[in-house]
């Protein structure tokens, strides 16, 4: 028999966010040690804030509201506000019931930034985090590994330099176009230099042909 495509209002809601995440989810490992990680810091929290007045969003909430924000790459605290209203996987991670009201983004910007953004508060949750018996396996303080392509990526123009004249070309990857002076086929070495240019007209340099062209300036 068909079903029906005919949408009806719930009185009640019986969704439980626990059973809607898979089982394997990576973000289950993630939110357990973070939880574990702020948890030892309860008592650095409690002292953040004062005994009477309105009582602020948990600063638990934000820094994993934060953490998704980093992890999927969302834009702006308007844009997580927008995504936390449908979003069940990040209500869950963050710590929203399915009922539960979203924060105006305003409100997280503005009110609880001393509490949450205080950056001796910001260094105790990431050393509770690094230190935590699951994640403190994994680090090492001989070597880190970086993905070059990233850092490529994200360098600015402003951190690039010109390459040396004469120096070899070692780090040109098998994608990159040839430089200005390489003979090709069509122009010989031995070719004037006059007519070089006349005859074969260098192309203007894109965006890509120039970040090819220059090397990384790292520090």
């Amino acid at each position: 028999m068909r079903g029906s495509d005919e949408t009806s209002g719930s009185l009640f809601s019986y969704v439980d966010l626990e059973g809607r995440i898979p089982v394997r989810h990576l973000l289950r490992k993630i939110r357990q040690v973070v939880n574990e990680a702020l948890a030892s810091l309860d008592a650095d929290f409690e002292a953040l804030y004062t005994d009477f007045g309105r009582p602020s969003i948990a600063p638990e909430r934000l820094i994993r509201a934060s953490l998704i924000q980093i992890l999927f790459l969302v834009r702006s605290e308007r844009q997580l506000m927008e995504q936390l209203q449908y979003n069940l996987l990040f209500r869950w991670f963050v710590g929203l019931g399915i009922d539960d009201a979203v924060w105006v983004p305003t409100r997280v910007h503005e009110e609880p930034r001393p509490a949450a953004d205080d950056g001796d508060v910001a260094a105790a949750v990431m050393a509770a985090i690094l230190a935590h018996r699951k994640v403190a396996p994994l680090l090492s303080d001989d070597h880190f590994s970086v993905d070059g392509t990233l850092v490529k990526a994200w360098a600015s123009m402003k951190s690039f330099q010109p390459k040396v004249e004469g120096t070899p070309p070692d780090n040109t990857g098998p994608g990159d176009p040839p430089t200005p002076n390489a003979a090709t086929e069509d122009q010989p070495e031995d070719q004037p230099e006059e007519t070089r240019s006349e005859t074969a007209p260098m192309p203007r340099p894109t965006r890509q042909n120039h970040n090819a062209e220059v090397d990384f300036k790292g520090g």
